[in-house]
């Protein structure tokens, strides 16, 4: 191909690269004097059809109505023969870059310039999907990276094209995977060809997990194992492998990564949204300052102008306030009051459960010392002490006694057993959450637990008990988590 001048206007030079999709040649357009990106389409699956090359332009010109920053520019299409067959070309901006998918194989980014990447590939599906275009084929290959740090995501409408001609349910062509079963929605998985714009969502989840954790979200033997833990398992939050990682990034990847379209983010502009206030968040708190610096965005993106404005608010409203170090030293305080406050509250339901117990042994005396009494009634009736007719009345009144006793006293001992039922309940809470607030990025030891525990509440545990506590604990935790991936 090289040297070879298509359609009189595109001079082909060095081949960039080839995948499932066909070959990337670099090219020069000689009526516009600039260089551009030429791929060449597979040449099976009768691309020579009439009705392909009809639904060809359709994609190619829905994507070239596309003009983003993040968004590899289009510019025009036609056939050429390759191997004596017609075949389809795509001509496009030339982007001098590194594909992601190699950026990810040198090493794992720290998260804030994956949560970047994040918003720059969110903000370009939202300006895609706005225009009715889906992507269908999200991957760290169809992203490069430029040295600036901006991303360019490539093969908007011929990664559609691709997959209706070829067949959903088609892995291959000619022996390369087309798609990555790494990053393929539940819906594609499943052969639906009717996805929308919450497929690619799903697609930028399973990216983002693998900035983040330096792995996809599922892997198997097989692409067809993969395809099925997509289908039906729940990926392994991202913050059990990241100890560092904000829990609303945690959660919003698991969010993307909803097995429902309808359970997942509205569209990429709501997770652009979240993603930019989340990088705001950390660089107004980080005392180093170099956020910015380190997500690369520059200072066009719309992450950094949110940066600024969210500065601007702050320096005004600290500069307004002139009391922010009393409010802080207030708040401070507040906090102590409020733990000191739930230490007592524990210690008054203990007291209560303590004091119920006493109530109830003392019950279970005055049974005792009734049916002696009674006993002893009936003793002296036998030994004739009583006329048998007063015996028997005496007698009668003691068992009604006897009963009504009784009677009273299981309504207590039930009472009393469902006052410390709940009191134990509300106990084991108070240790519940104290659990989960010395959750750090890893469960608590049993030993910083116990300090925890005596910090909070002023209880000591025994060493045993808080052992037994935490494991259970770890096991509620965990369950509360499945549950909340199901909902």
């Amino acid at each position: 191909m090289r040297g070879v001048l298509l359609a009189g206007r595109f001079r082909i030079g060095d081949r960039l690269g080839a995948g499932g999709m066909g070959q990337v040649w670099a090219a020069q357009d000689e009526r516009m004097r600039r260089d551009v990106a030429v791929k060449i389409v597979h040449p099976q699956y009768g691309m020579d059809e009439a009705e392909t090359q009809a639904r060809f332009e359709r994609e190619v010109q829905l994507a070239g109505r596309l003009s983003h920053q993040n968004i590899v520019t289009v510019h025009d299409w036609g056939e050429v023969a390759v191997d004596g067959r017609q075949t389809l070309f795509l001509v496009m901006e030339l982007v001098h870059g590194v594909p992601l998918h190699r950026r990810l194989a040198e090493s794992t980014p720290p998260w804030p310039l994956a949560a970047g990447w994040g918003a720059q590939l969110a903000e370009a599906l939202a300006a895609a999907h706005d225009e009715g275009v889906v992507h269908r084929d999200i991957k760290p290959a169809n992203v490069l990276l430029k040295p600036s740090g901006t991303l360019k995501v490539l093969d908007f409408g011929v990664a559609k094209f691709m997959g209706e001609t070829i067949g959903a349910r088609e892995l291959s062509v000619a022996g390369v995977p087309l798609g990555s079963p790494s990053y393929m929605s539940p819906e594609q998985a499943d052969g639906d060809r009717a996805v929308d714009h919450r497929s690619d969502l799903y697609s930028l989840g399973c990216l983002l997990y693998h900035a983040v954790t330096g792995r996809p979200p599922f892997t198997g033997s097989s692409p067809w194992a993969v395809l099925r833990k997509h289908m039906d398992e729940a990926p392994v939050p991202p913050g059990m492998y990241v100890e560092e990682l904000p829990y609303a990034l945690n959660d919003l990847i698991l969010s993307l990564l909803a097995k429902r379209p309808e359970d997942r983010p509205a569209d990429g502009a709501v997770v652009c949204e979240a993603l930019s206030t989340l990088l705001v968040d950390h660089a107004v708190t980080d005392p180093d300052g170099g956020t910015l610096d380190v997500v690369q965005l520059g200072h066009t993106h719309s992450v950094a102008g949110t940066l600024v404005k969210r500065a601007w608010e702050l320096y005004q409203w600290t500069s307004s306030a002139r009391r922010s170090d009393e409010l802080l030293a207030e708040a401070r305080k507040a906090k102590d009051l409020l733990s000191e406050a739930n230490s007592e509250a524990s210690k008054v339901r203990i007291a209560a459960a303590k004091k119920a117990e006493g109530i109830l042994r003392d019950a279970e005396r005055q049974k005792s010392a009734l049916v002696r009494e009674a006993e002893e009634r009936w003793a002296e009736v036998v030994e004739g002490a009583y006329s048998v007719e007063a015996a028997k009345v005496e007698a009668e009144k003691a068992e009604r006694r006897l009963a009504d006793l009784t009677a009273a006293h299981e309504r207590l001992r039930g009472r009393m057993k469902k006052d410390a039922v709940a009191a134990d309940l509300r106990i084991e809470e108070d240790f519940y959450q104290v659990f989960k607030q010395s959750i750090n990025g890893s469960y608590p030891a049993w030993d910083e637990y116990l300090v925890k525990v005596r910090a909070t509440l002023g209880i000591v545990l025994q060493p045993d008990d808080a052992q037994r506590m935490v494991n259970r604990f770890v096991d509620r935790f965990h369950a509360e988590l499945e549950e909340d991936h199901i909902a």
